[in-house]
């Protein structure tokens, strides 16, 4: 009976661990969330290349140059008003980076949803309608999945 007890305990257990581990969740709200809101909770918020919160963004890149940990959210709003969310959260050594698209509602052909990715860096490059922030150095890489354009 004690043996009994112990391989049902270990069982629950280990599936409460496998289950937590291949869950995609995130603590991004969930629909409606229209721009107002997401500036008001202090998201940075990217409506068609007008952003909102700005001064959260730069604070965040000059902690992630100073080593100290952070964390944002950006929201960015489709043509439809769906938001996408990209999260980035600095430890103090790497950027945890989450992007969820599973509120898009035309977003991926049926194939939005949550992205994971580590990364070491965050770089600017210029470009002709203001600085480009893209994220360096990432496991699993993720391309281009991550890119802000502040305009001049």
């Amino acid at each position: 009976m004690k043996y009994k007890f112990i391989f049902v305990f270990s069982t629950i257990f280990l599936s409460m661990i496998l289950l937590g581990c291949q869950q995609n969740s995130t603590d991004n709200p969930k629909k409606p969330y229209n721009s107002e809101e997401a500036i008001k909770n202090g998201d940075i918020v990217d409506v068609h290349g007008k952003i909102s919160n700005l001064d959260k963004f730069k604070q965040f890149i000059k902690n992630v140059n100073d080593g100290v940990k952070d964390k944002v959210r950006i929201t960015l709003y489709t043509k439809e008003g769906d938001p996408i969310f990209y999260n980035l959260d600095y430890n103090g050594k790497k950027i945890k980076y989450t992007f969820d698209d599973s509120q898009d509602s035309y977003g991926g052909a049926g194939m939005a949803g949550i992205e994971n990715a580590t990364c070491t860096n965050i770089e600017s490059t210029n470009s002709e309608n203001g600085v480009e922030y893209h994220l360096r150095k990432c496991s699993p890489d993720v391309v281009n999945t991550f890119i802000l354009r502040v305009p001049e």
